[in-house]
């Protein structure tokens, strides 16, 4: 929920004449954040805030959106942007902090690079984010680069200094291309999704193969594989399947047929392969199921799947829930980090 001004705090720092960076560093900044702060204040910056976090988990606020943050993990807050950063219970979290006078260093020491400051600087001050090391490594090492710049204060550190500065604003106009290039590309995901999705609803009972998918978006099947994978985290053939199981639940639920007769109605060759599958979605078999759930009439609700990572259509991604984990077991994903968050994708811009 968003917060009125009321709920907010100014924090005003001064950058000394003839710099354009405040750094705040060392081990002041290893502490439990939040501890000391009253639930759900939030604050604010005259200043371009960047944030370093070496170790700690717990979760931030920006603009009203919530994000996990973890080790490695970097902010990039504009001044005036709403956020707070709240440990988890009992956890001690390592920042460090960079204020960056970013709005001077643009107009006064970027003027030969041939851009409208005016534009780079709506793109630099549009909103706030918090990104992995591993996703966007480079600018992450600028950060760190910056801060051992102003730890350390080597000669001609403030030369060296511009030059980071100037390298992280265009990582940051890379970010919003990256990002723009991304929505497109979903666009056009999406609408080659909605046919096969219509499509699937219409022929599941036949013998489908994923070349007959790929024709219906005019895609070749390796890269309609590619597309689809990306886009809802399963494979064609898993989500056929999944759709073929919710359509075997309906008909268990609602008709007196053998185990065996609704898996053949519903597309699956052998009742090996219909068992098998809906172990997989459901979590029991189709004789455990028809007693816990028929009754009931609920089907989707004892469905345990998930998909769609890039698409939007709301309705399956609120009803499915968690069959990533049944088909990938064993494996670890950082998805549930920002870089990848379903809530936000690429978070920085949109």
């Amino acid at each position: 929920m968003a917060q009125t001004r009321s709920n907010a705090e100014f924090r005003y720092y001064e950058i000394p004449a003839g710099e354009y960076i405040l750094p705040l560093l060392g081990q002041g900044w290893e502490i439990s954040y939040g501890a000391d702060v009253p639930d759900g204040l939030l604050h604010f910056h005259n200043y371009l805030e960047i944030g370093y976090c070496y170790h700690g988990r717990g979760e931030l606020i920006i603009s009203g959106r919530k994000y996990r943050y973890g080790d490695q993990m970097f902010t990039v807050i504009p001044a005036n942007i709403l956020h707070t950063t709240n440990s988890d219970p009992g956890n001690i979290c390592k920042w460090e902090f960079l204020f960056i006078d970013i709005n001077n260093f643009i107009r006064h020491e970027m003027q030969n690079f041939g851009f409208d400051a005016h534009e780079v600087l709506r793109i630099v001050n549009q909103r706030g984010t918090l990104k992995t090391r591993k996703g966007h490594p480079h600018m992450a090492r600028l950060i760190r680069c910056i801060l051992e710049e102003c730890r350390d204060k080597k000669p001609h550190y403030r030369e060296v200094l511009k030059g980071y500065l100037s390298a992280l604003v265009f990582e940051m106009i890379r970010l919003k291309e990256e990002h723009e290039q991304l929505r497109y590309r979903n666009v056009a995901y999406n609408h080659y999704l909605e046919a096969v999705f219509r499509y699937v609803e219409e022929h599941f009972a036949e013998e489908l193969q994923v070349r007959d998918l790929a024709a219906v978006c005019q895609l070749s099947e390796s890269h309609f594989r590619r597309v689809f994978l990306e886009t809802t985290n399963m494979s064609p053939l898993n989500y056929l399947n999944m759709v073929r199981i919710e359509k075997a639940c309906e008909i268990l639920g609602k008709e007196d047929v053998q185990m065996e007769d609704a898996g053949y109605k519903v597309g699956f060759k052998t009742a090996s392969s219909f068992f098998r599958n809906f172990k997989t979605f459901t979590g029991m078999s189709p004789y455990q199921w028809k007693k816990q759930n028929a009754a009931s009439g609920d089907v989707s609700g004892s469905l345990h799947i998930s998909a769609k990572k890039g698409w939007q259509a709301s309705e399956w991604a609120d009803r499915y829930k968690d069959v990533w984990a049944r088909l990938h077991q064993g494996d670890t994903d950082e998805k549930v980090m920002p870089d990848d968050l379903s809530g936000g994708g690429e978070e920085y811009y949109e």
